[in-house]
């Protein structure tokens, strides 16, 4: 999604400058799904089943990938009518991703909102681990309210992501800070944030979805549902399902639900 922009409040999402960018080199700018997981594969390498996954690092990242492949391919539309889209991705696997599967995102504009739809279907002949969620730039600055109803915070390690340790209490409404910060939140309900525009947004998801990733930086905030934890796939074996890392048997599809919700006054 490269625009979302209201007929009263203007852009919601940080809007891209141009049609063409480089794929490994995303703008900070819009909203792109995350398939099949998100955030840093420490090492670009993982094991599933008893076998050694490699997969090609990301350029600026070192030895690590991030954010899987799926944002980087070429998707098609399966539909279109004035105020909806399903747009899909079939998967072969390569080096940046060794298992076949099917992705999809289908939108949906109502009356103040934006519901959005992701699914994710092994298309291969064996078991593939996996997520999903979706990564928007909300367009607000730093002196705009951001906010967050969770009850469990994840503490990270020197790589600045989860290690693995179990998540911690939190003030359910805790306030974030006014300046730059990354946090791993569960158990969340809402998240909120004020716009450059006037907008108020109210991002919400489904169970499916049970975990956030706040990302703020002076232009924009990023609120990130997704369904496991950022550095899962080198969590102990005993504590990756419970940090919401799923394995798809052939043919097997999972999907979830989010709204971004759009209110408030115009400035």
């Amino acid at each position: 999604m490269t625009h979302l922009v209201h007929e009263r409040f203007g852009d919601i999402l940080i809007p891209t400058t141009g049609p063409e960018f480089d794929p490994l080199n995303w703008p900070k700018a819009g909203a792109y799904p995350l398939f099949p997981y998100h955030n840093r594969l420490v090492g670009a390498a993982f094991e599933h089943e008893g076998r050694h996954y490699e997969v090609l690092p990301h350029p600026a990242l070192g030895s690590d990938a991030q954010h899987g492949p799926a944002h980087r391919r070429r998707w098609h539309v399966v539909s279109h009518e004035p105020d909806r889209i399903e747009l899909a991705l079939n998967y072969e696997a390569d080096a940046d991703w060794p298992f076949d599967f099917r992705a999809v995102q289908r939108f949906v504009l109502a009356d103040g909102r934006l519901d959005v739809e992701l699914a994710l279907t092994n298309t291969g002949n064996g078991t593939m681990p996996g997520g999903f969620g979706w990564h928007p730039y909300f367009a607000a600055g730093l002196g705009n309210a951001v906010s967050c109803v969770a009850a469990e915070i994840w503490p990270v390690s020197s790589m600045g992501i989860p290690s693995g340790a179990a998540p911690q209490t939190r003030d359910a409404n805790k306030p974030f800070p006014s300046e730059g910060f990354t946090v791993f939140l569960s158990e969340w309900g809402a998240a909120t944030a004020t716009l450059d525009g006037g907008a108020e947004i109210t991002l919400t998801a489904g169970p499916e979805l049970p975990h956030l990733v706040a990302h703020r930086m002076p232009a924009y905030v990023c609120l990130e549902p997704v369904s496991h934890v950022a550095g899962v796939f080198g969590f102990p074996p005993e504590a990756k399902a419970g940090a919401g890392l799923f394995v798809l048997q052939p043919g097997e599809e999972r999907s979830a639900r989010l709204s971004v919700g759009i209110a408030g006054s115009a400035a």
